[in-house]
């Protein structure tokens, strides 16, 4: 019997109890019974709903987190449907990451492609963040991405990639911003750096900057173009979904920087493409044009974008700050995502070449609409949900 049932039996047998025994209980101790009964219901209460909030938000995966140990957070392997009959269906494995670098210790899923045992190239990586609280189960619960990825490689719209789904806290119940925290976890090192060496040592990964991206949704987005901009030289590419785009500190993140608003300053996009050279890398910045917050964030990115920053932006018209509108939103994500990356090594295909389809110099804007189809080649054939499209120069 799940923990949720368990909670919600005891409710109801909580308030079952308390109604029944309330006018049967006599002499002098009733009154501190009937109190105690009350508070018992109360918190039983609070216990189904913050079973049902953690069945959500997976903060929690295991009871070892309740004490801070965040260790266990990677929940077991999420099943995967077939994508079809008859094909075969990629695999997800639980590794533990252990940062050279940063001394951080975390686990992550890695999820390979259908094709990874029967190939000999390296192929390219998505890092994938999700948003907080949360965890990489996160992602399998809010837009699951492998079975996104194993469509359009399936219709040749995406070549065969690795995704990588780290653990981004140290605890679950405190948000890192995916950043090096002054005097404090060094986040930022972990993501970009460790976590990269690791799969490109273990797996059969690409470790050129041209075979790394990464994509993020909330805060997860925040992570992505923030590490994409820290890191040209690692990563070509990022996708973030409702991002926001200046650091945040607040009673989840604590002083991540010690009162040091330079440092907040370079842990923020926004400031960062208007203050400091903009690296040339491709980012895909999409939302619900009825997420108010996100919308806003989004404009100001695409105000602020110059050259040789790539931008694309894309929108679905509602869903709000939710799954449903990244679930919408994710086919045209993965698809653009894939032609900014290069390819699997000794792959022939031209399409692979990881040459990019944002403009030059300027911000492509995905225009919400339906019907058509944008980029050439087969690849390109995905109805997406903001599909015609036009070109304007970046301001900034």
């Amino acid at each position: 019997m799940s923990l949720q049932v368990c909670t919600a039996v005891l409710a109801v047998a909580a308030a079952v109890a308390t109604g029944w025994a309330w006018e049967r209980m006599r002499g002098w101790w009733r009154w501190p019974t009937r109190v105690l009964a009350l508070v018992c219901c109360l918190l039983v209460a609070f216990a189904v709903a913050g079973v049902a909030v953690n069945r959500k938000l997976h903060m929690y995966t295991a009871w070892e987190q309740l004490v801070g140990n965040n260790q266990a957070v990677v929940a077991p392997e999420p099943t995967l449907q077939t994508p079809g009959a008859g094909a075969k269906a990629g695999r997800l494995v639980t590794v533990t990451i252990t940062g050279q670098r940063s001394g951080i210790q975390l686990p992550a899923y890695v999820y390979l492609p259908p094709s990874y045992d029967s190939s000999t190239g390296r192929l390219p990586v998505i890092e994938a963040f999700a948003g907080f609280p949360g965890s990489p189960q996160t992602w399998f619960d809010v837009a699951d991405p492998r079975e996104v990825a194993e469509r359009e490689i399936k219709e040749g719209r995406m070549p065969p990639t690795i995704m990588v789904f780290p653990v981004q806290h140290a605890s679950p119940t405190q948000d890192s911003e995916c950043v090096d925290a002054a005097g404090g976890a060094q986040f930022d090192t972990y993501l970009s750096l460790d976590v990269q060496d690791y799969i490109g040592k273990h797996f059969r990964a690409r470790t050129d900057r041209a075979g790394w991206g990464m994509f993020g949704f909330s805060t997860g987005g925040f992570c992505a173009a923030n590490l994409a901009l820290r890191h040209p030289d690692r990563y070509a590419a990022a996708v973030s979904f409702s991002g926001y785009y200046t650091a945040i500190t607040d009673r989840t993140t604590g002083d991540l920087y010690r009162g040091d608003a330079h440092l907040r300053d370079e842990n923020s996009p926004l400031w960062r493409i208007n203050n400091l050279p903009v690296p040339a890398v491709a980012m895909y910045l999409a939302c619900a044009r009825d997420d108010v917050k996100g919308f806003a964030q989004l404009q100001a990115m695409a105000g602020a974008a110059r050259s040789p920053l790539r931008l694309t932006t894309a929108m679905v018209p509602n869903g709000g700050h939710t799954g449903g509108a990244w679930r919408a939103l994710a086919p045209a994500a993965f698809d653009w995502l894939s032609v900014q990356l290069g390819g699997p090594t000794g792959d022939p295909s031209p399409d692979h070449g990881g040459t990019g389809d944002a403009a030059a110099d300027g911000v492509s804007r995905l225009a919400p609409a339906t019907g058509s189809s944008r980029g050439p080649g087969p690849r390109n054939h995905h109805p997406t949900p903001a599909a015609s499209h036009r070109q304007g120069a970046a301001s900034g």
